[in-house]
């Protein structure tokens, strides 16, 4: 494929998972579903594998537990919000839902991070938290938006992770610029790791046919988007050194 390693945006781990069952997963943003969650993994030091801090807009649990205190202390310690959010699908109160998403973007606005957003059927009342509450390079994932929506989004600032569920949708030529796109799998908590740079394949396949690309070339794009998402948010040093020397070895060779 490439001299890069895979790059997966969005991803799950169950946080019981062994560094060495880790290893061969590639590169991945590794999003949480709870605060508890998140206490378990924030000061992991997998070379490239790097924990978010979430609340998952679906976890009734996570979202009434969330103490904003206890966020902002964790958010603290990674480069990374997620994954957190909006969801109408489950059983959880959308005022709920907003007051964490809320309090997680006011952190975000003040102490630049990476933030994952999660908009399942929500899209338009994301896009008003985020005019609401401006941050920088919010990443939307699995993005299902109209044109209209996906061009405000653009106009916000926002970057797609793009899940092989959406990779065919001719939105992600005609309204997003290529340099806001990244790759993720969204890979369930309790799937085995080592599928995860299969999963990203796939996805980068999908895409380079979308975008009239070379596969290794849409690995290159993620990565270089990545890149500038960390240099936008200057959470460099927030991040792993396995992440920060792909970075590096995508910014030599362009």
């Amino acid at each position: 494929m490439d001299e890069l390693i895979s790059l997966d945006a969005h991803a799950h781990f169950d946080p019981s998972r062994s560094p060495a069952e880790l290893a061969d997963a590639g590169a991945v943003l590794a999003m949480t579903l709870s605060l508890d969650e998140a206490a378990r993994v924030v000061d992991r030091s997998e070379p490239n594998i790097a924990w978010g801090v979430g609340c998952h807009p679906r976890k009734l649990k996570a979202q009434e537990g969330f103490d904003p205190e206890r966020f902002e202390a964790l958010a603290q310690r990674s480069a990374i919000i997620g994954e957190i959010g909006l969801d109408v699908v489950y059983n959880v109160p959308l005022q709920l839902q907003l007051q964490t998403f809320r309090q997680a973007l006011s952190f975000a606005a003040k102490n630049p991070r990476i933030v994952s957003i999660h908009s399942f059927r929500t899209t338009g009342l994301v896009l008003e938290e985020l005019r609401r509450t401006r941050v920088i390079a919010p990443i939307l994932h699995w993005w299902t938006g109209n044109v209209a929506e996906t061009r405000q989004a653009v106009e916000l600032g926002c970057y797609f992770s793009v899940h092989s569920a959406v990779a065919r949708q001719s939105k992600f030529r005609t309204a997003v610029p290529l340099e806001r796109i990244l790759v993720e799998s969204d890979h369930g908590w309790a799937d085995p790791p080592g599928a995860i740079p299969h999963r990203v394949a796939w996805v980068e396949y999908l895409l380079s046919a979308l975008l009239k690309m070379e596969v290794g070339e849409v690995r290159r794009l993620a990565w270089r988007n990545f890149g500038e998402v960390v240099r936008l948010t200057g959470t460099g040093e927030l991040l792993p050194a396995g992440l920060r020397e792909e970075i590096s070895t995508t910014d030599k060779h362009g």
